[in-house]
Order: C-alpha cells, then structure tokens, then sequence
C-alpha cells in the first residue's frame, strides 16, 4: 500500500480498494475471523536502513532516530485504521513490540491471548511491522511474514495470504523484467530449487522481500502438509481477493507441500 520508490506517501486509491474488497468479503462470508497484518514500507524502512536500526542496539545515538521511526510509522499505522474504519471494518490496532521478543531477529517469544480474545468476539487485530525487542541484538527489525506464520499456527487458521503489488512468486523481478513467468505453485519441501529459480530485486529492504517469505513458511510446513491454504497475490486490482477465496482462476502463486 505504500510505495517504496517514495519515502512516506501510500497509495490511497489501492487502500481505499482493499479495505473495500476485504468488506465484501466479510459481508459474503468467505471470511469468518480476520487477523491483518500489514508491511511499514516507505514510513519503516528508510529510516531503518538510513539509521542502522535493522543491525540493532549500536549506541545511545541511536534513541531518537528509534523514536522518531515509530513515530512516522505509526502515521501509517493510523491511516490504515481510519480507512478500514471508513469500510466500516471494526479494526483493533495492536503492537508486535508489546508481544513478542526476539533472538538475533527470531521470534523466540510471544504472548497472543489479547489477540485471541479480541478476534473472538469479533474484531479485526491489526498489526505491522514492528522494532523488537531482542536478546542478542537488543532490539532487531520484527519480520510481518515470521509473525503471520506464528499467528497463523497459534490461531489454527485456515488461509494464510500474504497480498503485495505482484501477484506472487516470479523467476525474475517482474518490475525489472515484465515477462519474468509466474510460479504458479511452489513445493515448500523443494525450496531451495524454487530460491535459485528466482532472480533478485534492486530495491533495498529491512526485512526481506519474496525470498524471505518462503523461507519464513517453513516452520508452517506441518499446517501445510494438514491441510492451511497459503497463498500469494497482487491486490492491485479488485477482485483478486475475492476470486482466491472463492477458488476460481486469478493470477497467484500457492505454496503446497506435496
């Protein structure tokens, strides 16, 4: 939703349209409980690389610059919970640092009850990317992917989607390269075959870009294997959502795991 090209600005047309399609997809019923978890894109990552954050703890210097990169992503952070709010979503914003620790970038420790309570009776918890505390680094960048996987286990979820502005897993960039072919199915169990068929992009990220959301599916591997529909798309255009879920043909990359 944001655009990386850009430092601070999102795409409001494409996040008027998804809080929209995901309305609709909870007033149809292809969509019975609801976790969000979104990406701080041009509002996390500038800031982290320009200060170091992602290495974690330097130096005192370091304080303010923390500060004031959670403070402009939480500026991003409260315009997803106005829009979803406008579609008349009942979101309820939540903090990944507040829950979970980590070791050396790992998720080691997570306390999800809060979570569970408030999706039990019907709200939406949102979270984003996050700064995190951390054992070996004393604090590291908290990967959305590693913590969709552990939210995905915890709550027993049947679909885990991760939406973005490509419709999944291509050889090459498809921004470099837009005849890079689609991998329409990925076998998490033949995963190193799928990493050296895929090319590298040339954008800098603090967390990692397709290659890491593989890789962060790997401990889902035994949901997988039982049964939990993974899917990756583009919701850049309305509709794909709602015709993944529906099962009918739409541009998508699902991982499997036979």
């Amino acid at each position: 939703m944001t655009d990386k090209t850009k430092p601070y600005t999102y795409r409001e047309k494409v996040l008027s349209s998804v809080t929209q399609e995901i309305r609709e997809c909870l007033d149809e019923d292809l969509i019975q409980s609801l976790v969000l978890l979104h990406g701080v894109g041009s509002y996390g990552h500038p800031p982290v690389l320009k200060y170091n954050l992602h290495k974690g703890f330097l130096g005192p210097e370091q304080l303010l610059p923390l500060s004031e990169t959670q403070e402009s992503v939480a500026t991003l952070r409260h315009i997803i919970v106005k829009e979803l709010q406008k579609a008349g979503i009942p979101v309820c914003l939540m903090y990944p640092s507040s829950m979970v620790t980590a070791e050396k970038m790992r998720m080691t420790n997570y306390f999800l009850d809060s979570l569970k309570g408030f999706a039990s009776v019907g709200m939406v918890p949102l979270l984003g990317g996050d700064i995190l505390v951390d054992a070996i680094m004393g604090w590291s960048v908290g990967s959305g992917d590693q913590l969709a996987v552990i939210i995905a286990k915890e709550l027993g979820a049947e679909r885990l989607i991760f939406a973005s502005d490509v419709s999944g897993i291509y050889e090459a960039d498809p921004k470099l390269d837009p005849e890079a072919p689609l991998i329409d199915m990925v076998n998490l169990n033949q995963l190193d075959a799928t990493l050296k068929r895929m090319g590298k992009s040339e954008t800098a990220d603090a967390s990692g870009k397709m290659k890491g959301k593989l890789e962060s599916l790997v401990p889902a591997l035994p949901e997988i294997e039982q049964g939990l529909e993974v899917g990756l798309l583009s919701m850049m255009e309305y509709g794909n959502l709602k015709s993944f879920l529906k099962g009918e043909p739409v541009a998508a990359t699902r991982i499997v795991a036979k």
